[in-house]
């Protein structure tokens, strides 16, 4: 059987040898990560936070970012936060676009999102928490 993720891992296991790895040391503990993810659908506004903001100030300030084009969206990762600054985005279009225009591209994420004003931030710290909500 071929496929993405069919041929290894637990998904090529079956009976006992499936229940042997599934309750195997190393994946019953848990790890901590900083890594988040960002999943983005293609668009034309999406090219512009892809290119200015992620790949350009954001990249700037955390080479973590790993930025992956699969055709129809984007997928990015990095190491502790994103933050999208959406009035930048429309400066640059040189039209009105808002955060919940941008949010509309969102597929997906990992880590704690929130929004403040037009500025979207994706992070690993417990926002109020860890840190005050700016």
């Amino acid at each position: 059987m071929s496929g993405r993720g069919s041929s290894e891992g637990l998904n090529s296991k079956n009976g006992q040898a499936f229940i042997d790895e599934f309750l195997d040391e190393k994946n019953m503990t848990v790890k901590e990560s900083r890594d988040i993810v960002l999943v983005l659908m293609k668009s034309e506004e999406m090219e512009v936070v892809v290119d200015d903001i992620i790949l350009g100030e954001q990249k700037k300030s955390n080479p973590s970012i790993v930025v992956e084009d699969h055709a129809s969206y984007y997928w990015i990762k990095a190491d502790g936060q994103i933050v999208i600054d959406v009035d930048i985005v429309a400066d640059i279009m040189g039209r009105s676009y808002n955060v919940y225009d941008f949010l509309v591209n969102v597929s997906s994420t990992v880590g704690r999102a929130f929004i403040t004003g037009n500025v979207f931030t994706l992070t690993t710290e417990l926002v109020g928490l860890d840190e005050a909500l700016v």
